[in-house]
C-alpha cells in the first residue's frame, strides 16, 4: 500500500498483521479501529457508509485511489497514447480518401473545362 497511507482514526500506516478498509465517503480504517466503530456508520463523520477491504483483489477503481501518481501517470499516459495513434491513424485515411476525391473532382473539372472550351470554339467557328 502507498506509503502515505494510514488510519483516519489511530493514524497508524498498514502492517503485516493488519488490514485496511475504505469507507464509501471516502475514509480509511484499520481493522482494529473499523471493529470498535458502530456497524455502517463512518467513524469521523458520522454518516452510514459502506466499507470495502482493501486488498489486491479490491475493485481496479479503487486501487487507482492508492496507486502512485508516478505510475498512474504512466499508465494513462500509455493508454491515451495508444487511443491517439489508433484515431490519428483512421483521421489519416479519411484525410486520404477526400484528399484522392478532390483529386478526381479536380480532374473532372480539368476535363470539363477544356470541353466547354473546345464546344466554344467550335461555335466561333460555325458562326462565323
Amino acid at each position: 500500500m502507498a506509503s502515505w497511507v494510514f488510519c483516519n482514526r489511530c493514524f497508524q500506516p498498514p502492517r503485516a498483521t493488519s488490514s485496511f478498509s475504505l469507507t464509501s465517503c471516502g475514509h480509511v480504517y484499520c481493522d482494529a479501529c473499523l471493529r470498535k466503530g458502530e456497524r455502517d456508520e463512518c467513524l469521523i463523520c458520522k454518516v452510514a457508509c459502506r466499507t470495502v477491504l482493501l486488498s489486491k483483489h479490491t475493485d481496479s477503481d479503487i486501487q487507482a485511489l492508492f496507486m502512485g501518481i508516478d505510475g498512474l501517470c504512466r499508465k494513462y499516459a500509455k493508454e491515451t497514447s495508444q487511443i491517439s495513434e489508433f484515431q490519428e491513424k483512421h483521421r489519416r485515411r479519411l484525410l486520404a480518401f477526400y484528399g484522392e476525391k478532390i483529386s478526381q473532382l479536380e480532374e473532372s473539372l480539368r476535363k470539363s473545362t477544356l470541353r466547354v472550351e473546345q464546344l466554344q470554339r467550335l461555335e466561333g467557328i460555325i458562326w462565323m
